[in-house]
């Protein structure tokens, strides 16, 4: 039972709240997304931003009577509010010119195929009944057209689609993220909609940097992606911006690098969450990346920037669908596992293991096992899962910190993130809240 010294505090996990109780004096600070107005019309925003794009003329102007339209869209895994964001953008097609055909693509990555009922959720019922909509299949050659190498030699393979089309536009939203600094913009492409050959190697490149890219759109990776997009179909990205609570704050559509960029500035004031000091101890939940440890994990990139060496993190995630939706991850993982980082790469080369997009994510759970001992609250990862991962199970957030006190001392300074799936944690400067 909580003393009165105790401070009750709330995550989000899943559809659910966790509650668990830390001494008033060892809380260091709680690393919360910035409060923002939301947009208070979500379809006057998007049609603002279709009218008024930054780098390209109104998509209007860019319709042509009797073209193939083809919509790129993120997946379940991402919870942008596409229902809201297809309907009026579709009504500015319909709009601009007749006899256009319209087709959707959901950029899955890597990711498992979205179901139907996750499809109708995903879009609404009426665009989900009006419009043809696919699932990209990264792994299926028939689907893929070969587009060149970047400069730095990564070959290029997308879904056909996107030549088949005279239009094409992407709709995404714009978060920190831990492999290419941030999401949004040419991320819908890559990996969004490309073969495994392409997005292996841009994830190999996150794997020989030496700092994370969190919140860092300077990092090679990130540099890569936009590469590729200059030689791939993409006329026209919306980028979106939400809340803590999913509301849409920002949309900014038009030229997929300026564009971008432009919604990284808006989304800072959210996302980018300035803590005091690094911490003894790190309590983070995933949410809302939490579908499975391939998104999970990402609580624990943000937990890496503000950790002490050697101190503790407490990752709370769901992970219903245990640590990835692909077998192909899976196997990568778990060929892998209890290796130290730094020799997992030459190890999945010697072993011809060619999904390195699992490959890097066996490394930075390994790295982040190195700095900091890890223990996971999650209904969904079995106990095997766990041990593959490298991770203790914690039976509940306060049974994680009764261990992370007994390692860090009575003393020890504790860092609650919430929403660590897409929060970038930074230190504060001197004189910042």
């Amino acid at each position: 039972m909580a003393s009165s010294a105790d401070l009750c505090i709330e995550l989000p996990y899943g559809s659910q709240r966790l509650s668990f109780s830390i001494p008033r004096d060892n809380l260091l600070a709680i690393a919360e997304p910035g409060e923002v107005t939301p947009a208070a019309d979500v379809t006057a925003a998007v049609l603002r931003a279709l009218r008024e794009p930054v780098g390209t003329p109104p998509l209007r102007e860019m319709v042509r009577p009797g073209q193939k339209v083809l919509i790129i869209i993120d997946d379940n895994t991402r919870p942008t509010p596409q229902h809201q964001i297809l309907p009026p953008l579709l009504e500015e097609i319909a709009a601009a010119a007749a006899d256009v055909q319209v087709q959707l693509l959901i950029a899955t990555g890597t990711h498992r195929p979205l179901t139907p009922d996750e499809i109708r959720c995903k879009v609404g019922a009426e665009v989900a009944g009006r419009y043809p909509i696919v699932n990209h299949a990264w792994n299926d050659e028939q689907q893929l057209v070969y587009l060149g190498e970047t400069p730095n030699g990564t070959p290029i393979h997308v879904n056909r689609l996107l030549t088949e089309a005279d239009l094409v536009i992407g709709s995404g939203g714009t978060v920190p993220h831990c492999l290419a600094g941030w999401a949004g913009g040419a991320k819908i492409i890559q990996p969004g909609v490309c073969g495994e050959a392409t997005t292996s190697r841009t994830h190999a490149l996150n794997m020989v940097s030496p700092m994370p890219h969190l919140g860092r759109l300077d990092n090679p990776m990130r540099q890569e992606i936009e590469q590729i997009v200059k030689l791939v179909p993409l006329h026209l990205m919306i980028n979106t911006v939400l809340d803590r609570y999913g509301r849409v704050v920002h949309v900014v559509a038009g030229e997929p690098g300026r564009s971008h960029r432009r919604s990284v500035e808006l989304a800072e004031a959210v996302w980018v969450v300035p803590v005091p000091a690094l911490a003894d101890i790190v309590v983070v939940s995933s949410y809302p990346a939490d579908i499975d440890y391939w998104q999970g994990i990402k609580g624990l990139f943000a937990a890496e920037l503000v950790v002490k060496r050697g101190g503790d993190i407490i990752l709370a995630t769901p992970c219903r669908e245990r640590i990835a939706g692909t077998p192909e991850h899976v196997h990568s993982m778990t060929a892998l596992a209890g290796l130290p980082s730094k020799r997992i790469r030459h190890e999945a080369e010697r072993r011809g293991i060619r999904d390195l997009a699992g490959v890097n994510t066996a490394v930075v759970a390994a790295r982040i096992n190195e700095l900091a001992w890890v223990s996971v609250y999650s209904d969904g990862l079995t106990d095997e899962d766990l041990r593959v991962l490298g991770h203790e199970r914690a039976t509940s957030i306060d049974d994680g910190l009764r261990h992370a006190f007994a390692r860090q001392g009575p003393q020890a300074k504790v860092l609650v993130i919430t929403h660590g799936g897409e929060t970038c944690p930074v230190l504060a400067r001197q004189g910042q809240a």
